[in-house]
């Protein structure tokens, strides 16, 4: 029977990107000991770039409770090997496909609770998305739209686009959803939307939705979706408002409407283990959100074109390859 623990000598070279000042990233080696009883090392494969909520960090203009601190690690999302387990680990052997949440690094060291097993026959792209599908759930879940109220959602991000995925798979019928960018506008329908529109297609204001979800970080965009919502209507912010304030429309008092903000998912491990059944199921255009592929060695660099807006992806996704 195969070893699965990690040996007690030795160490792994590992390099992570750290933000050291606004606008600066660097690649900064250490060196990682073997894991602990309940631990597990992984080689990462893949990760992604988290825009809405790492470009703000990176260009040293994210609205935070507290002042920004460097160095900092950058990102959230990887995918990554099973190189060695700690000697409590049960679940989790070495080869083994995970998706956790350790940032833009060469290898880490995470709880093995923390690391969720990926079937072989879901790619990498896919996989990676457990993470954000996870918490666009919490805020479907908390607002809970029955099946035949429509819903609108404001911004086809990919916060917007994964809520739209969410919200079907939950069997919502009537989706619409608001995006100025009419290139986004096909997936938007492909994943299901009932009607996608530019801002300016929407009414002034209108009492047609029961539900709505703000993945814009417009404020705009959110005085538009408050003046459309039914009086007594439930909305919940899913952008985590790093852009800009978002302000409460008249609309909300006259309406007397309900808001909730919702920020990380409800269960990872118990949502994985949802997610990755139903697009082994049905088969959707998700994998199309990563519109822009990436070698970590040009992380560096993408992030600067991603501050000056000479790039517009919906979602990064980053190949590892050896340093």
């Amino acid at each position: 029977m195969e070893d699965n623990t990690a040996s007690p000598y030795g160490s792994t070279p590992s390099k992570s990107l750290l933000l050291t000042a606004a606008r600066r990233l660097a690649w900064l080696p250490m060196d990682l000991p073997p894991p602990a009883s309940y631990e597990v090392l992984l080689q990462t494969c893949t990760g992604a770039i988290s825009i809405g909520s790492e470009l703000p960090l990176y260009c040293g203009t994210a609205r935070a409770s507290q002042p920004t601190r460097y160095p900092r690690m950058t990102g959230y999302e990887s995918l990554g090997i099973v190189l060695a387990c700690g000697s409590s680990v049960q679940h989790l052997h070495r080869g083994d496909r995970v998706v956790s949440f350790y940032g833009h690094r060469t290898h880490s060291i995470v709880p093995a609770a923390k690391a969720l097993l990926v079937p072989d026959s879901i790619s990498d792209a896919l996989a990676l998305l457990a993470i954000l599908t996870c918490d666009t759930a919490k805020g479907v879940r908390k607002v809970a739209p029955s099946y035949d109220e429509p819903v609108l959602i404001t911004g086809a991000g990919a916060i917007g686009l994964l809520t739209l995925f969410i919200l079907k798979a939950y069997g919502v019928s009537i989706v619409d959803v608001v995006e100025p960018s009419a290139e986004r506008h096909a997936l938007t329908l492909h994943l299901g939307a009932s009607r996608v529109m530019h801002p300016r297609e929407m009414p002034p204001s209108s009492e047609t939705y029961a539900a709505a979800f703000e993945c814009s970080s417009s404020a705009e965009a959110f005085a538009l979706l408050q003046h459309n919502m039914r009086p007594e209507g439930r909305v919940c912010i899913l952008a985590d408002g790093n852009r800009e304030p978002l302000v409460l429309a008249p609309a909300f008092h006259e309406k007397e409407l309900s808001i909730v903000a919702s920020s990380d998912g409800w269960d990872y491990q118990a949502h994985a283990a949802w997610y990755f059944n139903e697009v082994q199921q049905h088969p959707s255009h998700l994998e199309r959100l990563f519109d822009l592929h990436v070698s970590s060695n040009e992380l560096i660099a993408t992030f600067a074109q991603l501050a000056t807006g000479s790039i517009h992806p919906i979602k990064v996704l980053v190949h590892y390859e050896p340093f």
